[in-house]
């Protein structure tokens, strides 16, 4: 069984990092052939380690990028893959953004095209954890906006009403025997993470959050579940139970006897 990872909007975030490099390389050479006389006017060693330099960047830059699009298309977990990831978070993430903004591309839709890669990252690592080191964490936007019930510290406090989610998540974890968390925010989500440690998590979110979340945790590999809003962001959001169980059935080694 395969985890089932949305392909179609992994383009657009290769294509702009892709775009973008092809801009800087331009505005670098363009940059270099006005700067290039006087530094060689300064020391032709410099004017030498100075485009060496550059040049070593680029094919850096270059090889990252192609092996970013070899693990996405491919799915095979090559030896530096987690290179890719690296790359793609604190490089060409922030420079796709910027480059989204001129094109009139709306954030969320680069971010909705971040995870999907991120998430084909995951399942080219193709490995498998004990269900102890694996973390379910959820936004507290799940639980319906009129219950009274506190879960953010105890998920099991829920009474299993069927408004929300919530229950059917909390059912999953405890059929599966994971860890299972709810986050009112960035701050607490660490702190989780800081106490059980997880090798592995399933992370549901909103685009922001779940981008932000992704960056926060790395290298700890992060499957991303975007949330449904069928109220509006931040309000009685809904999440495909499913999905998360699939996502359990793949990374698991352990799994209960009657799957």
């Amino acid at each position: 069984m395969e985890l089932e990872i949305n392909t179609k909007g992994k383009g657009l975030f290769l294509f702009l990092s892709s775009l973008s490099l092809v801009l800087m390389m331009m505005l670098t050479t363009l940059l270099w052939w006005f700067i290039s006389p006087r530094l060689h006017e300064i020391s032709n060693v410099l004017a030498f380690i100075t485009l060496y330099s550059l040049r070593i960047f680029f094919a850096i830059i270059i090889s990252g990028i192609l092996l970013v699009i070899l693990t996405c298309y491919t799915e095979r977990n090559f030896l530096i893959t987690k290179f890719a990831v690296r790359l793609s978070i604190i490089f060409l993430f922030p420079v796709a953004i910027i480059l989204g903004k001129m094109f009139g591309i709306k954030k969320d839709k680069i971010r909705d095209s971040f995870v999907y890669v991120n998430n084909s990252f995951v399942k080219a690592l193709k490995k498998k954890f004990k269900a102890k080191e694996v973390l379910i964490l959820l936004p507290h936007c799940l639980q319906h906006v009129d219950c009274k019930i506190r879960i953010t510290t105890n998920i099991q406090n829920c009474v299993n009403c069927g408004r929300c989610d919530i229950g059917d998540l909390k059912n999953l974890a405890n059929k599966y025997k994971t860890h299972i968390a709810i986050a009112t925010g960035g701050t607490l989500a660490r702190r989780i993470i800081v106490n059980i440690r997880p090798k592995f998590i399933i992370a549901v979110a909103c685009q922001r959050d779940l981008v932000d979340g992704i960056q926060d945790v790395f290298p700890i590999p992060v499957y991303g579940v975007l949330n449904d809003r069928p109220e509006g962001p931040c309000i009685n959001t809904r999440v495909v139970v499913q999905k998360l169980e699939l996502a359990l059935q793949k990374v698991l080694i352990d799994l209960p006897n009657n799957i």
